[in-house]
């Protein structure tokens, strides 16, 4: 995921609200008196029953799976999905102690440093982050953020005006993939060492049945499910952490 990436994303339900789509919402104010007055643009695979809907790129076809460009109504988007920016001051910065690096903030911890996305697994096979304390060049491990409550990613930078800070809601799950594991971590001393790797496999639990989990496209808020011998993208607000069901296996060392 790219912090500073403040693209736009949303659900769009068209032809009908039979067929829904993650699309990304684009930048472009329409002319006041124009036919698109009122809609706003946006790109995706195929966003059936957009308004003038054309491939995005020229020369392309349009059809299923390729993306294209189209006018819609804000109202027949869902689950917008935008990260929050604010520049502040380098004064002001120095007032309330903000420095650049990565932080959590959660309700039950407040804002911490952590080390990196997804640096460990919980014991549960959920993310976690590998929270740290204490100065920059000397951080120890702390405990680890909550796992039953809503975390918000928290990035800053140095910028040209200040510190950029850039807040992303935390998806509560792992894409499917092979991790670090830091299990010789101590709460209280120095981060210590991998000690391996592990692959991990997710599973969402809908209606009843299981469906794999193919990818995470945290910048989107969407999650990739496998249904059948298809690839369908839902919301990841509208899937609850408990129905996440993962697999967690130990890398064997070479």
């Amino acid at each position: 995921m790219t912090i500073s990436d403040l693209r736009t994303f949303a659900t769009f339900d068209g032809h009908g609200g039979k067929v829904s789509k993650r699309v990304e919402v684009l930048d472009h104010e329409p002319p006041a008196a124009g036919p698109y007055a009122g809609l706003v643009a946006v790109r995706g695979e195929h966003p059936i029953g957009a308004l003038d809907e054309r491939p995005a790129a020229d020369g392309d076809d349009l059809t299923r799976g390729v993306p294209s460009i189209g006018w819609v109504d804000p109202a027949t988007l869902r689950d917008w999905y935008r990260p929050d920016r604010v520049v502040v001051s380098r004064l002001e910065a120095r007032r309330s102690g903000l420095e650049p690096g990565l932080y959590a903030d959660s309700r039950g911890r407040g804002r911490v440093r952590i080390d990196g996305l997804e640096a460990r697994l919980a014991p549960d096979g959920r993310p976690a982050f590998r929270a740290l304390a204490g100065p920059a060049d000397a951080p120890v491990v702390d405990v680890p953020l909550p796992t039953d409550q809503a975390v918000r990613l928290v990035a800053v930078r140095n910028v040209a005006d200040g510190l950029e800070v850039v807040t992303t809601p935390v998806s509560p799950f792992l894409s499917p993939g092979r991790y670090a594991a830091y299990d010789a971590d101590v709460v209280g001393l120095p981060p210590r060492p991998t000690t391996g790797a592990v692959d991990v496999r997710a599973a969402v639990l809908i209606d009843g049945t299981l469906h794999e989990v193919v990818r995470i496209d945290e910048r989107a808020a969407t999650v990739w499910l496998r249904r059948g011998d298809d690839e369908v993208p839902i919301a990841a607000s509208g899937i609850g952490p408990d129905l996440v069901r993962y697999t967690g296996t130990p890398v064997p060392p070479a």
